[in-house]
């Protein structure tokens, strides 16, 4: 039995962090019904294993249809900007009132309230005003962001998942659900707490402080960056720790005193000559090398090279069909059950389950369904 097991969610669909969001519940056993706009023709992202309405909020007998059916859920996730759903009179005032044990999860760019709140956001504006921006990439470019892995991804789904389980948690001992206002923004600055901790020891990891991509851990220092092989492929070092860096040399065929590490001005010749070692192999040729040194040495995969890796391969970390990650963490007793073979192939469209939804479990009959008609669901 999965650890979500009999919880139901309500997932009004939106951009990327919310279906991600409902992914990860999913994964863990939660029952998650996307609520999907009727007039929506191109489908969802992260939309394995979830059932699927389509209805019109705008309608009454739309508002209607939801407002049941949150009221035997556990869980609802407002992918919104603050108040569209306080104008549809389907915010947590109503809802909270005809659940009282509805945990109603608002994940939004800035949250709920202050002067930006309605304003419209995407993952680089939520890096960029949380400071986390500001010590990504080099002095001579502009900041670049991670994709949109910290912010939409990071800061978004994955906190806000932790906070639905901990509203979840909470709730077995009162009894009570409660309104979670996330902003993505402060997700943001939370995941990048480590930023602000990590100037207590300036002199180690922020040696050439405020200056990007000229540290130990920005891509700045040697011995913890990128390296290009000689078929153009990559390999990354980690080698932080001093028995790690003696065996990166060793293995580069390095004395172990050629170099001064924490001189940060030898650094740019340091990443010049350990460069030029890194280009007389290959990436697989040097991955062989670093197999038999304890270095913090990997090679740098692609993501159709990631199913052949012989760990993650022994792991099943990756479904070996459709090469999409599988659901991490791993439980000893309680295993995630999200099933990722052919999730590569489907665009996203899934077959309503509206019909069933609304007569077996919200009781309407098949009259009252033909009377709303397909202005109200699909």
């Amino acid at each position: 039995m999965a650890p979500l097991k009999g919880v139901k969610v309500i997932e009004l669909v939106g951009l990327a962090p919310a279906p991600f969001l409902g992914l990860i519940l999913s994964d863990f056993g939660a029952r998650v019904i996307r609520v999907d706009n009727l007039d929506n023709t191109n489908g969802s992202m992260f939309s394995q294993q979830k059932e699927s309405m389509y209805l019109n909020l705008k309608h009454p007998k739309g508002s209607e249809i939801l407002q049941r059916l949150t009221e035997k859920s556990d869980v609802l996730i407002d992918p919104y900007r603050p108040g569209v759903l306080e104008r549809l009179e389907l915010g947590p005032e109503r809802l909270c009132q005809l659940n009282p044990g509805l945990v109603f999860a608002r994940l939004s760019g800035y949250g709920q309230t202050g002067p930006m709140a309605r304003k419209a956001s995407h993952d680089i504006n939520f890096l960029s005003l949380s400071g986390v921006m500001s010590r990504f990439g080099y002095n001579d470019r502009p900041p670049i962001a991670p994709l949109n892995l910290m912010g939409d991804i990071g800061g978004g789904s994955i906190l806000c998942a932790m906070a639905i389980v901990m509203a979840l948690y909470e709730r077995n001992h009162s009894g009570k659900g409660q309104i979670i206002d996330h902003s993505m923004t402060e997700g943001v600055g939370y995941l990048g707490s480590f930023l602000w901790e990590s100037l207590k020891q300036k002199e180690l990891l922020w040696p050439n402080w405020p200056n990007r991509g000229q540290n130990t851990l920005d891509f700045g220092s040697p011995f913890y960056r990128c390296y290009e092989c000689a078929d153009g492929k990559f390999m990354a070092v980690g080698a932080l720790e001093e028995k790690f860096y003696q065996n990166l040399l060793h293995t580069l065929g390095f004395e172990a005193e050629c170099f001064n590490r924490f001189d940060t001005e030898s650094w740019p010749e340091m990443v010049e000559e350990i460069g030029k070692k890194f280009k007389t192999k290959t990436r697989d040729e040097w991955t062989h090398e670093f197999e038999k040194a304890d270095a913090c040495v990997t090679p740098v995969l692609n993501m159709e090279e990631v199913t052949h890796n012989e760990h993650n391969r022994i792991r099943k970390s990756y479904d070996p069909n459709s090469g999409y990650p599988n659901p991490a963490p791993r439980f000893s007793r309680t295993p995630a059950i999200g099933n990722r073979e052919g999730c590569m192939e489907t665009d996203g469209k899934c077959e309503s389950q509206s019909r069933d939804i609304l007569i077996k479990e919200l009781g309407y009959t098949e009259q009252e369904l033909e009377e709303f008609g397909s202005d109200v669901y699909n």
